[in-house]
């Protein structure tokens, strides 16, 4: 960690995806997201069997409900294994702080792999003309760092366990600042000092 004379800490850290509370909460929201959707679909499908009082006496319900949750699964066995095999299990970031705000940056190698799938994602969506899926590369793509003001900040949550922090700004804004065990203690100080005092502050 570095702290120079213009009230700015700077550190690198490589965080584990599937084994992180924090991330997995973030992508099982994600993961959660497309459950919903796949259930929607199925649900659509059988509603007129439903509306019929058919639904229990046509055995291609069981099949469409079963080819569902087959899909659900494979989501998540396929999401960890594209974890482990792209991503190696981590995502490597650095963080910048000073008296304005708090920025969490995807490193080099990071963005690279970044910029690669959401440039493929774009490319799907493209052929097939999938509008979400578009939509969905460029978002993520113009993500990959966030820059939030201090004066934004709404809620601080402190893990000392974890040593981790959240940030919660407006609009559903969030920020997760991951720290080491050595650095906790000055990046919580940090944190607090920075806060405002509208600030909501909790310790877990």
């Amino acid at each position: 960690m570095d702290i120079n004379t213009k009230n700015e800490i700077k550190w690198d850290i490589d965080v584990s995806i599937l084994t992180n509370r924090f991330i997995m909460k973030e992508l099982l929201k994600v993961l959660g997201i497309a459950t919903f959707i796949t259930f929607s679909i199925v649900f659509l499908i059988t509603l007129p069997s439903i509306l019929s009082g058919n639904f229990y006496s046509n055995s291609s319900n069981a099949s469409d409900i079963k080819y569902a949750l087959i899909l659900i699964g494979l989501l998540f066995f396929f999401t960890a294994v594209f974890i482990f095999v792209y991503y190696g299990n981590k995502y490597m970031l650095s963080y910048r702080m000073d008296s304005n705000s708090v920025r969490t940056i995807s490193r080099v190698e990071q963005r690279s792999k970044n910029s690669k799938l959401n440039f493929l994602l774009i490319i799907i969506g493209l052929l097939a003309r999938n509008p979400t899926a578009t939509g969905a590369g460029f978002l993520a793509n113009s993500r990959q760092d966030q820059d939030i003001k201090w004066k934004k900040i709404r809620k601080a949550t402190f893990y000392p366990y974890s040593s981790t922090i959240t940030l919660s700004a407006g609009y559903g804004e969030k920020s997760i600042v991951f720290c080491t065990k050595e650095n906790y203690d000055k990046v919580s100080e940090f944190i607090r000092s920075m806060c405002s005092e509208s600030c909501q502050i909790r310790d877990k």
